[in-house]
């Protein structure tokens, strides 16, 4: 039997291959398979930030799609006015920091000279890269665990005595 590609040389390891050229015809287990390399892995961050440049495009179907930079100034300085800082005090305890959203605007602003196809890949891939960072960090949510069954005497099961019929209110 010859090796070959489609056949798996970690199926049977105590199978030599036959090999009529061999002169002893007594080959070692470890010379006869010879291992396949493995797969190229993509780590979850780029996993993440191919689904995100996806959704991304969806979002950003043309040029005139990718928000102006009047409209990020204007976010920018919406950030901290007293609504939405009163907001972020009352629900984390201190005030909202707006740096990520000067950022955006700065951003926007070297993207100025650029042709407006290249400016709305520049603009996609920014924004894939946040969401996806953001995905990949803790989560509020990270403290629920799934459940895989129920848990146990669910749903409780109620006596005899204690029903309509008995009840007195």
């Amino acid at each position: 039997m010859a090796w070959s590609i489609f056949t798996n040389p970690f199926a049977s390891s105590s199978k030599i291959p036959d090999d009529s050229s061999s002169s002893t015809g007594s080959k070692s287990v470890a010379e006869a398979i010879i291992p396949t390399p493995p797969a190229p892995r993509v780590n979850r961050f780029e996993a993440i930030l191919n689904d995100e440049e996806k959704n991304q495009e969806i979002q950003y179907p043309t040029a005139d799609e990718v928000p102006g930079c009047m409209r990020l100034l204007d976010e920018f300085l919406m950030c901290y006015a007293l609504a939405p800082q009163l907001r972020s005090m009352y629900r984390y305890g201190e005030f909202r920091d707006c740096t990520w959203k000067w950022e955006d605007f700065k951003y926007c602003l070297s993207l100025k000279s650029e042709e407006g196809d290249v400016r709305r890949k520049l603009w996609i891939k920014r924004r894939a890269e946040w969401w996806a960072k953001r995905r990949v960090g803790g989560s509020s949510e990270d403290v629920w665990d799934m459940r895989s069954e129920p848990p146990p005497n669910f749903p409780p099961v109620i006596p005899e005595e204690v029903t309509s019929e008995n009840s007195t209110t």
